[in-house]
């Protein structure tokens, strides 16, 4: 049996909106963000066609002067998302801040407020390796193409790990 085809166009076509609301926030509940995005790993070809794709957004605080990752309660949850869900390195794009308040509220270890993060260096690695340990799962079980993986994953690093 043939394999179905993918497509390997690159560029945002589909673009998806994860969005936590603030209830989820409030209440902590990542269970209902991880089942909203199983769909996303369950089949080869919306795995590809949202590679890259999704946009991180946490609602409910439009009115509130503090930037998101000065909020303890979305640090939380956002610090629990980067853990048990590996895929983000996968499906965030690396246009938006999506990943960087990703990193931010999981290796941040100070917030002096106005969306500033004090970022410990020994967690990048980790962090990182993580969302590589994602790729691959994804990668492998679906048989993308190695090329794209190398891409994807240079793009990761050189959004947060800058060359100066």
């Amino acid at each position: 049996m043939t394999p179905p085809r993918i497509d390997l166009r690159k560029g945002v076509t589909d673009p998806v909106v994860l969005m936590i609301s603030r209830r989820q926030v409030e209440q902590q509940d990542l269970a209902s963000v991880l089942d909203a995005l199983k769909l996303f790993t369950a089949t080869r070809e919306d795995a590809w066609r949202y590679r890259g794709q999704m946009s991180l957004v946490v609602d409910g605080y439009n009115h509130d002067p503090r930037d998101l990752v000065d909020i303890p309660e979305v640090r939380s949850l956002l610090k629990r998302l980067g853990a048990e869900w590996p895929y983000w390195g996968f499906f965030f794009n690396q246009v938006d801040d999506s990943i960087k308040i990703l990193g931010s509220c999981c290796c941040g270890v100070e917030f002096p407020g106005r969306g500033a993060a004090v970022i410990d260096a020994a967690l990048l690695p980790g962090f990182l390796n993580h969302a590589f340990a994602g790729m691959n799962a994804l990668f492998d079980k679906h048989g993308f193409p190695e090329s794209e993986l190398e891409a994807m994953s240079m793009g990761l690093v050189e959004l947060i790990a800058p060359s100066e």
